[in-house]
């Protein structure tokens, strides 16, 4: 009975382990299909949002911000250093034609710029003579006490000429480093009393009419052939013909040279006058230190131009100087 059991026993544990052993190859059967987990998948925060792919060369540039049109290179730009690339003018505003020999008077004038800067020099250049060409420092013998600031501006300055004459100035300033120069302008310093230009009315029964009639014509009636350096002197000429003889204007235009009839032969002119044919006119004037004077007389009639011949006034060393 005990053998019994005892093989009883054993055919059972036997089959025990055949169904323990069935079940675990089942189990290797079912996993066969399920791969490992790639080690390379990105974790969540690993993922890049949306176009993040692209973010590099979004950025591109930000590392070289010079290369961005004028940051770099900032005195590229028009007028960023100074105003050498902005335009500058100077203008005389206010000056006087004529004045009396200590008479105070002011001159104004304005520093025109497209870019606001300091300048160091502008004053009131002036002298006994006309300057033209290339102007330098020492161009005129005189000039006013120099201003600074910043313009655009406008400046002024009170003078005083202590001798009668024809005076020639420019205003002038030096912006970065260069010289500017308005145009030259003439001021006539008198002595008291005396008008700036004197006119010899003739006697004529219609003077609107124009008595002379015809051709137009202008005639040298008084000069001297020769002064000394610095002597007051005046001229006298006479237009006549036209129809109606109109004179829009006359003056005397001189130079250190002779020239042909043309204004541009001359760099000298006499204040302008006008009126009606036949007229007499004069022009009182002062001969230059040295040089000799060549003059024209010249009108313009009825809108056409009329010249005299050309005349010389031979000037001698003056006996003293004389100077502003």
């Amino acid at each position: 009975m005990k053998r019994v059991v005892h093989t009883l026993y054993v055919l059972i544990c036997i089959a025990v382990l055949l169904f323990a052993s069935g079940c675990a190859e089942e189990e290797d059967e079912g996993d066969e299909g399920i791969e490992p987990v790639p080690e390379d998948i990105p974790l969540p925060e690993e993922i890049p949002a949306p176009g993040a792919e692209n973010a590099e060369e979004s950025v591109e540039g930000v590392e070289g911000v010079e290369d961005v049109e004028g940051v770099e290179d900032a005195e590229s730009v028009e007028g960023a250093e100074g105003v050498e690339g902005g335009e500058i003018s100077v203008e005389v505003l206010e000056a006087p034609e004529s004045v009396e020999v200590g008479q105070s008077f002011l001159i104004r004038w304005h520093l025109n710029s497209t870019v606001e800067t300091e300048i160091p020099h502008t004053a009131v250049h002036y002298g006994p003579e006309p300057v033209s060409g290339e102007l330098t420092l020492e161009s005129y013998p005189f000039l006013t006490v120099p201003e600074n600031g910043t313009i655009p501006a406008e400046f002024e300055e009170t003078l005083v000429l202590e001798e009668a004459g024809t005076v020639y100035f420019r205003a002038h300033a030096i912006v970065d480093e260069s010289s500017y120069w308005s145009d030259e302008q003439i001021i006539e310093v008198l002595e008291p009393g005396l008008e700036p230009e004197t006119e010899i009315e003739p006697e004529i029964e219609n003077e609107s009419e124009g008595a002379s009639g015809g051709s137009q014509g202008i005639e040298v009636l008084d000069y001297p052939t020769s002064v000394e350096g610095g002597e007051y002197f005046t001229i006298r000429w006479e237009v006549t013909g036209g129809t109606p003889g109109e004179i829009s204007e006359t003056v005397l235009i001189s130079g250190s040279e002779s020239g042909n009839e043309s204004l541009a032969d001359y760099p000298t002119k006499s204040s302008p006058q006008g009126g009606t044919t036949p007229k007499e006119f004069e022009f009182r004037l002062r001969a230059p230190l040295s040089g000799d004077i060549y003059f024209r007389a010249y009108a313009v009639v009825d809108d056409a131009e009329v010249f005299s011949p050309e005349y010389e006034i031979s000037v001698s060393e003056a006996s003293g100087s004389s100077g502003y």
